[in-house]
């Protein structure tokens, strides 16, 4: 089996989950359902992504992250067929994302030209904000979970494809809306929506996450040089001679 196939497994096993839960939501109502379902895909999607194409180590472990969450949805969620079958998809994930065929694609140390530590922390943990809201939502307000909960993978997006506004939504726009949701969300909501609020902030404000927005740009100069110090094949390709005269 080729890696993608194996990194393409904890989105399978989400999928298997989130039918599962439309079927049987357990202790979850249906707004909790649909943050977790919304979550649990968008960090499936991006784990194979940054697997494959970049060979992230961040997405390995966001790949077992995803595998952990479908493993306390088992843990909740009363047994019957498709319990079954998102178990044995939960334990193939999981068992795939340690497989060597996988993990000589993972790079083993940081790409020297890849984004910053906090960039990258901050991005994901707005794209699982939907699941820690979705579990923990008690439904005091559910309109307010459901807005800061579906309002951060936006903000993440707009961050991460460079936007324009991306950086003012991670540093002001959604921090104070997790913020100031908190208060009718009430206990334990409000309290995990306003420290995500917090935590967002803290991070964005960060000056390498400005950077990793907004690097910065160099001007390059040019030099001439003797002909005798370029390659032939230049040379040949400009129609000098190695005097540097038209031929």
């Amino acid at each position: 089996m080729k890696s993608p196939l194996l990194a393409i497994t904890p989105l399978v096993a989400v999928v298997i989950w989130t039918i599962a839960l439309i079927v049987d939501s357990g202790p979850f109502d249906r707004i909790s359902v649909f943050l977790i379902s919304i979550s649990l895909l968008g960090m499936a999607t991006t784990s194979v992504v940054g697997i494959v194409v970049v060979g992230g180590r961040w997405a390995r472990r966001l790949g077992l992250v995803v595998v952990g969450a479908t493993a306390l949805l088992a843990v909740v969620r009363p047994i019957d067929s498709l319990w079954i079958i998102g178990l044995a998809s939960t334990s193939l994930a999981g068992a795939a994302l340690f497989m060597p065929s996988l993990t000589a694609g993972v790079r083993k140390l940081p790409a020297a030209a890849g984004p910053p530590p906090r960039a990258v922390l901050l991005s994901l943990i707005l794209l699982g904000t939907p699941l820690v809201l979705g579990v923990t939502q008690s439904g005091s307000a559910p309109w307010a979970t459901l807005v800061v909960g579906l309002t951060a993978p936006l903000a993440g997006f707009a961050y991460s494809r460079v936007l324009p506004g991306g950086l003012l939504a991670v540093r002001i726009l959604w921090p104070v809306l997790a913020i100031g949701a908190a208060i009718p969300m009430g206990w334990p909501d409000g309290l995990i929506s306003a420290s995500l609020g917090i935590l967002i902030a803290a991070l964005a404000w960060d000056r390498s996450v400005k950077t990793a927005f907004h690097p910065p740009r160099e001007i390059g100069s040019s030099y001439p040089i003797p002909p005798e110090l370029a390659r032939q094949e230049i040379l040949d390709e400009a129609g000098l001679d190695d005097r540097g005269k038209r031929r």
